[in-house]
């Protein structure tokens, strides 16, 4: 079985996390890490067994020995990068969203095509075993015909000054991009395409989407979603339909307890993660490495395009820009 060797670029918080969980992973391991930052650097490849360190994105993508790159950066520069990794032959695990808007996923998913390398958003609730019973128990026809979906996505960020990442529109700010963002996907990979959305926001002072309420109208079925940085919220989510629904308990993107109601009936499944959950799309990625795939099955490149224009029609309907655009 072919060694995977993954690359880091940008080592924030969500980078360790994913480091973490890629040392429980068998058939793969962590050679190289990226940041602006060599002290940064340094320390993160010490911790986690990196060999290589690199201050210039530029020198790790022309040097660095590595099959497949995760890129963990701050949201306006996920183009940037992800085209620099795959122009120098590097395949693609991006931190959602894939880009900012609908023009740049296009312009990433054609390159990986043009140079037939791996790409794909880190959408990593898709790949967790929760969120496969889920689907199975749908696939399964266990709750008839969809009609209903309730999902949230919540904390209290009020307390981060206006430049911070959650509030900057510069740096892409606004709760969609960031959290609301899998709520979105949940109804999207159920439902799939709505064909109406309604949005309200609150904007926070800098201008960025503080609170963000959205309804999705399906055939016969709706999706009532919400994301917020102004307060904590005990994240459930519910899929529902006319012979039974599903309960996925806070926080319910990343859960490990599930239950179906089917009358009086009820079925509970409860699963041991391995790690965070991260483990589970770095599995996905290796495989589809091994297996020669520029994307995945799962959660492939039309997927993250449909995902995005959902998101670009939101914000348009609510006059929200970034300066990027």
């Amino acid at each position: 079985m072919k060694r995977i060797r993954w690359g880091i670029v940008g080592l924030g918080n969500i980078a360790h996390k994913f480091a973490s969980d890629l040392q429980l992973v068998g058939g793969c391991e962590l050679i190289a890490v990226a940041s602006s930052d060599r002290s940064r650097a340094q320390l993160f490849a010490h911790k986690f067994g990196a060999e290589q360190v690199y201050d210039s994105y530029a020198s790790f993508f022309e040097q660095a020995t590595v099959d497949v790159v995760y890129i963990a950066s701050l949201h306006p520069f996920h183009l940037e990068l992800s085209l620099a990794a795959m122009e120098s032959g590097k395949a693609v695990l991006c931190e959602k969203p894939l880009a900012l808007n609908s023009s740049q996923v296009e312009n990433l998913i054609a390159k990986s095509q043009s140079n037939e390398v791996f790409l794909m958003e880190a959408l990593w609730t898709r790949f967790n075993p929760t969120f496969e019973q889920m689907l199975l128990w749908i696939d399964q026809n266990a709750l008839g015909k969809l009609r209903y979906i309730q999902a949230s996505f919540s904390f209290n960020g009020l307390d981060r000054d206006e430049d911070s990442r959650l509030f900057d529109l510069k740096k892409g700010g606004g709760s969609l991009l960031d959290i609301g963002i899998y709520p979105l996907f949940l109804a999207y990979q159920v439902l799939g395409m709505p064909s109406d959305i309604k949005a309200s926001v609150q904007l926070s002072t800098t201008g960025a989407d503080e609170q963000l309420a959205f309804i999705l109208t399906y055939d016969h079925a709706l999706a009532v979603l919400y994301s917020s940085f102004a307060h904590n919220e005990d994240m459930n989510a519910t899929i529902a339909g006319e012979k039974g629904e599903i309960y996925m308990e806070s926080r319910w993107h990343e859960t490990p307890n599930i239950e179906l109601v089917q009358g009086d009936q009820k079925e509970i499944k409860s699963f041991e993660f391995n790690g965070k959950g991260y483990s589970y799309e770095i599995h996905e990625v290796n495989d589809c490495l091994r297996l020669g795939k520029i994307q995945s099955p799962k959660w492939n490149h039309q997927s993250s395009k449909d995902l995005t224009s959902l998101m670009d029609s939101i914000r348009k309907q609510l006059g929200i820009r970034y300066p990027q655009e």
